[in-house]
């Protein structure tokens, strides 16, 4: 089975029209989780803006990545940002945030699909991180400093290892993935009347991993097309995970569904005393997903 990872490291796009992250420790997120994401052993291709090229081929270097190929594609060029830049410079009190990112996940999906591919998915380049897994996962666990740009806060090599996405295949079979949160974080009302449904939804997708086998993401390119259309044409943005759960609800027959409530772990409470065992006891956490399909 053919399998290829799609992610994207954009950076320096914090001002009008991305309001991107442009925090040096999301630098040091990004750069040392895509080092762990290089360790799966997975074919991997990078997007990055012009400017940050040759400081991530530079990291790739210093850090032996080999794995990983690295593509400039300005996001402003990628399929819709245009049009969604001149929406946000129509509206400059609305849409202020990286909305471009996220439909660009879906296009960038599409520029990577080829005839001899079973599974396509895009990854977060930043998903490895300590919010996200307890230090079970981490062998590195005890080295953890405060410091962001130390290497061990992003080491989960217990999830991010070579049997992680053949057990997202087999998990997955013919379908394709569909993460849910519990908690809602987009507005559902919203997004009914922009695309005027009447859903009632249980759960939300999340756009951290997207994708799986390739029969079925065709169908999916077209249905997010489709709903890009009609918001590009009303002149109002939605985010990318919105749309996928609107499609997800609409065609539940084509994903394997895993829905969760809460992105917390037993070890949140180190730096958030909030987050207590109590609070945890009903909570099934993102990283449950994880175990559930076998690492």
């Amino acid at each position: 089975m053919k399998t290829r990872l799609v992610t994207a490291l954009y950076f320096g796009i914090h001002q009008h029209p991305f309001y991107g992250h442009d925090a040096p420790a999301r630098w040091d997120r990004y750069i040392n989780s895509l080092e762990t994401l290089s360790t799966m052993n997975e074919e991997i291709i990078c997007y990055c803006n012009e400017q940050y090229y040759d400081n991530i081929i530079s990291e790739f270097e210093t850090r032996e990545i080999t794995n990983i190929e690295l593509r400039v594609k300005n996001l402003e060029d990628i399929k819709h940002s245009s049009r969604m830049i001149d929406i946000k410079t129509k509206n400059p009190d609305k849409f202020k945030f990286y909305l471009e990112i996220g439909w660009a996940k879906i296009a960038l999906m599409e520029e990577c699909m080829s005839d001899d591919l079973d599974y396509l998915y895009w990854i977060d380049v930043g998903l490895s991180h300590m919010a996200l897994f307890p230090k079970k996962y981490n062998p590195n666990a005890d080295k953890i400093t405060g410091i962001s740009y130390d290497k061990n806060r992003y080491t989960y090599y217990g999830i991010f290892n070579s049997s992680l996405f053949p057990n997202i295949n087999k998990f997955l079979g013919n379908k394709l993935i569909d993460l849910r949160n519990t908690t809602f974080f987009h507005n559902h009302r919203e997004s009914n009347e922009i695309l005027e449904k009447a859903h009632i939804y249980p759960s939300l997708s999340i756009g951290g991993i997207i994708g799986g086998h390739t029969s079925k993401l065709k169908t999916f390119f077209n249905r997010f097309e489709e709903y890009c259309q009609v918001c590009l044409n009303k002149e109002f943005l939605i985010n990318h995970e919105m749309i996928m759960a609107v499609i997800g609800h609409e065609n539940p027959e084509d994903y394997m569904r895993f829905e969760f409530n809460t992105w917390y772990h037993e070890n949140t409470k180190d730096t958030d005393p909030s987050v207590t065992d109590e609070f945890l006891s009903n909570k099934k956490s993102f990283y449950k997903f994880f175990e559930e399909i076998g690492q």
